[in-house]
């Protein structure tokens, strides 16, 4: 089955049972893939889910998504199966949310699509480990949670190129890179180029007021066509299931909790509800 995902590693020895092991195991991990002077902006990401899972695959590539693309009408391949499914979920995105849309370019279309919980080819991830603690800690109270980091520029590969030739830097790219621009472009009915390679790409979207920027978000696009990779910086540091309660209890002291995290009403609402017993 043609699937784009980014292969998770084996868990780290030490299992994460409050805040001071977190940090001790993530932050030796920082330490030795940082890197000095490079910029504001950090290339090392952290992604927490509440719950192992083998690969790390965005909407377009889990199993629903898959399962409903293979019953289209359609002779084609599956990769191609499910590019059709996304680009006629988008078109429908796109005409019916116009009131919403309308200053918005096809990539900012694609992010929202994103934000709102459309299938589609982005994960994921943030430059902030105590975001990606809360989400590991947040959800399936009996499962261990896990938090995975990587250098982000490393999910390109180091020989990479654009079309056989021209080499593709291994470079967090912004939301105008012209390849970002051409992979979305292909998610709304634009043909792909021929000869072009495909790569899962790192991609920093624009910093703004509200769930983005309060989660420090960023994103690994699975272009179509996109093999799965590896990422050799790559760690996963499972949190024990009966610390979950605990670290959220920890995290809610530095002030990362339900409502800065996402920052809008509705979990604002369940914070204050969780925080006097109600929830």
């Amino acid at each position: 089955m043609d699937l784009s995902y980014i292969r998770t590693p084996p868990a780290h020895p030490d299992k994460v049972r409050t805040l001071a092991d977190f940090l001790k195991i993530s932050g030796e991990w920082h330490q030795k893939y940082s890197k000095v002077e490079s910029g504001m902006l950090s290339q090392l990401w952290y992604r927490g889910v509440n719950a192992h899972f083998p690969n790390q695959a965005p909407g377009v590539y889990r199993e629903k998504f898959t399962e409903r693309a293979q019953r289209l009408d359609s002779n084609q391949g599956l990769e191609k199966r499910r590019l059709r499914l996304e680009r006629e979920m988008l078109s429908q995105f796109r005409s019916a949310g116009a009131t919403f849309l309308k200053d918005q370019s096809p990539v900012e279309i694609y992010f929202s699509a994103q934000h709102f919980g459309l299938p589609t080819r982005l994960l994921d991830w943030s430059t902030n480990p105590l975001a990606a603690l809360f989400f590991a800690c947040y959800g399936s109270p009996s499962e261990n949670g896990v938090v995975y980091g990587m250098d982000a520029g490393q999910i390109i590969p180091s020989d990479a190129t654009k079309d056989g030739s021209e080499k593709l830097y291994q470079s967090v790219m912004s939301m105008r890179h012209v390849w970002v621009e051409y992979a979305v472009d292909v998610s709304f009915w634009g043909p792909p180029i021929t000869g072009r390679n495909a790569y899962i790409l790192p991609v920093r979207p624009d910093i703004i007021p509200g769930r983005i920027g309060q989660q420090s978000s960023c994103f690994t696009l699975h272009m179509h066509g996109a093999q799965p990779a590896e990422n050799p910086t790559l760690i996963t540091i499972e949190v024990e299931a009966t610390a979950k309660a605990g670290l959220l209890e920890e995290l809610h002291r530095l002030n990362v909790n339900q409502f800065t995290t996402y920052y809008d009403l509705d979990h604002l609402a369940a914070e204050i509800a969780r925080s006097w017993g109600l929830s």
